[in-house]
């Protein structure tokens, strides 16, 4: 299978630290580990935030129908992203 540049840019993005918000408004703050090509997520080593909420969760998989915003919170950007 070819590599497109998209693919190669979310395979650069594994094992960082990630910040996705959800359409019920939870936020969740993990390890990002695996997207599939419906959108859903696999964040590892993950925090819930709801309200003023704090939780961990571990392993989740956020479903990509649910998915609002994904940030890498830790990516460098290089030149050509910014």
């Amino acid at each position: 299978m070819v590599d497109t540049t998209k693919i190669q840019q979310l395979r650069s993005y594994l094992n960082l630290k990630a910040k996705i918000t959800a359409s019920d408004g939870r936020v969740f703050h993990g390890t990002f580990m695996c997207i599939d090509k419906y959108k859903n997520i696999i964040l590892s080593q993950t925090e819930e935030f709801r309200s003023n909420e704090k939780r961990f969760v571990g392993l989740v998989m956020i479903p990509g129908k649910h998915l609002v915003k994904a940030e890498i919170e830790d990516l460098d950007l290089s030149p050509q992203y910014t």
